[in-house]
């Protein structure tokens, strides 16, 4: 249990003592080290104006006790004036040695140690207050100093004289005063050092604890971004074995772009291994930068021009001939572009800038004009695995390696990386590296050939795809008119394309390439069912389940979440925003087919539920609460419209608030009718019903239900009941 004043006053001494990057163990230390003086230093003058009272003949003992409340009031002071270098050794160990000569000098004067009043063991308070030292070096020190003023004392002892002052009764008084408060000094050492053990150990605990979590998040990282690729592979191995003539040349291709996928993030691990365990060599070479830099913007240039965006490369004005490391280089500005490309949007502009500033330092700067990045996540963004995942924003694709192992080859450049980013507006990454030219010179030959060798660097998925292969379209849709509608929503072009092939058949596709088309996609056609990723671009598929769900137009949708995270937590958070079925790539494709399958066939039991217009009151269950409020609305409407022969599904849309193509595909999806024939069959009710109720003729029954023609009411009315109206 923490007590108020005491947590508030440790809160206090943090904060006077912490400086910007202190370590908790630093700051631990530093404040047992100043409570301590605080201590000691009080203790010493209350001690001081003592003797001054009981003993005012002693003046040495007074000037002994003001020169060590002089020192030990430096420890108090310095580490708050000097906080980052507050708790240097050297000037701790100088006030420990001043204190034990001014021991030694006061025993002396007092006639030795059997008449100085036990100020000996001053000595042995010092050795422990040592111990709050950084360097054991210097408490073992202390300790000989302390040796050696004691062996003098004791060799001296002959040749001293005892002042006539210090009588036996002040000698003895003196004693048991100094060896009650040095007693007291070392039992609360000793207490602290206990406590200390314990809280170490207890942070320890935590520290593993939460190593071990990080472990377990970096495993479920990691097999999550194997996962996607690995779906490619093995969907494309089944389509090659199963239809050879069709998918040999393709998906080999694929298969090979997918194993370069894989290849790539297995090399990113081993860089950042290598280069946290400083294995990774720098070899400096001395070349004009801005060519060199100038030849790895030139392999984007197709990639951009496939997205449509402006890629433009800016060299300072002047030749830029430092040094640096080719491949270590190539790696940052790949890693760089590759993620402005992906996050900005056609017509949208990607700029390389560089400056030689002063001949002291060389700056790279990578901006775009995407959705930027917001301020709550720009302190993580080179956290390895870090993605940005908050609903309704840019979900960072890709391992997110990248940026992490770009911090750790900046920093092993001696240089460092910086992001300022405007949500809305872009966001731009400026490393600045020394300019050194010290190594040796490098031709241009040499740079053709570095950036021809290291080109296979730029991972495979940042090359240009053109999309779904022509035979199915550019959109990589397919339509037939009769088949059930399946919108797929999935940022990767290959899995769009393996997924088309695997329905195809059985299915009208639509695709939508991130969260935010899949859910303009869904209001547009309102499909009749939904196959999504969840990590994607602009928007995540858990916040489109979201809105999906949400919307009365498309609430009704069943969808599927397809997805790498397949850990429980990610499970339970799509199945709880309205998932209706979760499943891990790589997936087995009978499984997804059937899965399909169901969920499509669960449209015959909200069939069945709202396709009766007999009864006007519907059973209200949560798990058709949404629903059931839309067809109370559709049949209240058209109940208050009954008799208005005018009525249409025109005049319809507007009391619902929906469009004519919306309302048509989510009406036609619950009740297997169109509105028309379902309006229709509810009025021929109503009249049967009035006519076997009350009093009314024929025509007034067709007229107070919207027939206005008796000859065609009478029709319609006996192939809904096989009988006449007027027999009833």
């Amino acid at each position: 249990m923490k007590i108020p004043g005491f947590h508030k006053a440790d809160q206090w001494i943090s904060r006077i003592l912490s400086y910007p990057g202190m370590d908790k163990d630093t700051l631990a230390q530093k404040k047992i080290y100043w409570i301590a003086s605080v201590a000691v230093t009080t203790m010493i003058f209350c001690l001081t104006l003592t003797y001054h009272i009981i003993f005012p003949q002693l003046r040495i003992l007074i000037y002994y006790g003001l020169f060590l409340t002089l020192v030990f009031s430096q420890g108090i002071i310095f580490p708050i004036v000097l906080r980052p270098r507050g708790m240097n050794t050297l000037w701790m160990f100088i006030d420990q040695f001043l204190v034990a000569v001014a021991t030694f000098i006061a025993i002396l004067k007092m006639g030795g140690i059997p008449y100085s009043g036990g100020l000996i063991f001053v000595g042995l308070a010092l050795v422990f207050f040592s111990l709050n030292f950084w360097k054991r070096t210097a408490t073992i020190s202390i300790y000989i100093v302390y040796v050696v003023t004691v062996i003098l004392a004791g060799a001296f002892h002959p040749y001293l004289t005892v002042p006539p002052e210090m009588t036996p009764a002040v000698n003895i008084s003196l004693y048991v005063i100094n060896l009650l408060w040095i007693s007291g000094f070392a039992t609360a050492f000793v207490l602290s050092f206990i406590s200390r053990r314990v809280k170490m150990e207890q942070l320890e605990a935590e520290r593993l604890k939460e190593l071990d979590e990080a472990k377990t998040k970096l495993y479920t990282n990691i097999t999550h971004e194997f996962r996607t690729p690995l779906t490619i592979i093995k969907g494309m191995t089944e389509l090659i074995s199963e239809k050879p003539d069709q998918w040999l040349e393709e998906g080999l291709a694929k298969i090979e772009l997918n194993t370069s996928i894989l290849l790539n993030l297995v090399n990113h691990m081993l860089d950042l291994t290598r280069v946290e365990a400083g294995a990774m060599p720098v070899k400096m070479v001395r070349g004009d930068v801005n060519l060199y830099i100038k030849c790895i913007v030139e392999l984007f240039e197709s990639l951009a021009a496939g997205k449509q965006i402006r890629l433009v490369y800016k060299p300072c004005g002047r030749e830029a001939v430092v040094d640096h490391e080719p491949e270590k280089l190539m790696q940052i500005i790949t890693n760089l572009l590759s993620n402005a490309l992906k996050f900005t949007q056609p017509s949208g502009r990607v700029e390389v800038c560089t400056k030689l500033k002063d001949d002291q330092t060389f700056e790279i700067r990578v901006a775009d004009n995407g959705p930027g990045i917001s301020e709550e996540h720009l302190p993580h963004i080179f956290d390895r695995f870090y993605r940005v995942g908050e609903s309704g924003s840019v979900t960072m694709p890709g391992s997110g390696l990248g940026l992490a192992l770009t911090r750790e080859l900046v920093k092993l450049m001696q240089g460092t990386i910086d992001v300022e980013s405007v949500p809305g507006e872009g966001a731009a990454f400026t490393v600045v590296l020394p300019a050194t030219r010290t190594a040796p010179l490098i031709d241009m030959h040499e740079v053709a050939e570095i950036t021809g060798r290291f080109s296979e660097m730029i991972p495979g998925k940042f090359r240009r795809e053109d999309g779904v292969p022509s035979r199915k379209g550019p959109s990589g849709e397919k339509t037939s008119g009769e088949k059930p509608l399946l919108l797929i929503v999935e940022d990767n072009k290959d899995v769009v394309q393996y997924l088309c092939s695997l329905v195809e058949n059985e299915y009208e596709v639509k695709v939508a390439y991130d969260g935010k088309q899949g859910v303009e996609k869904a209001l547009a056609f309102v499909p009749d069912i939904i196959l999504s990723d969840v990590m994607m671009p602009v928007m995540d598929g858990i916040a489109m389940l979201d809105r999906i769900k949400k919307d009365i137009r498309t609430s009704h949708i069943p969808v599927v979440m397809l997805t790498a995270k397949a850990d429980i937590g990610s499970r339970l958070e799509g199945l709880e925003r309205g998932a209706d079925a979760y499943l891990a790539k790589p997936f087995h494709r009978k499984e997804l087919l059937v899965q399909l399958k169901s969920l499509v066939d669960i449209r015959k039991k909200l069939r069945e539920r709202y396709a009766p217009v007999s009864d006007l009151i519907l059973p209200q269950e949560l798990e058709f609460h949404r629903e059931d409020d839309f067809m109370q609305r559709i049949r209240k409407v058209m109940m208050a419209h009954m008799d208005d022969d005018g009525f249409d599904i025109q005049m319809l849309c507007r009391h619902i608030a929906m469009s004519r193509t919306q309302l048509y595909r989510k009406f036609r999806y619950l009740t297997d009718r169109t509105i028309k024939e379902y309006l229709r069959t509810l009025r021929l009710h109503k009249a049967r019903e009035l006519l076997l109720d009350t009093d009314l003729s024929v025509s007034e029954a067709a007229y107070r239900t919207g027939f206005k023609n008796i000859s065609h009411f009478s029709k319609v009315f006996k192939e809904e009941f096989h009988i006449n109206p007027s027999e009833l």
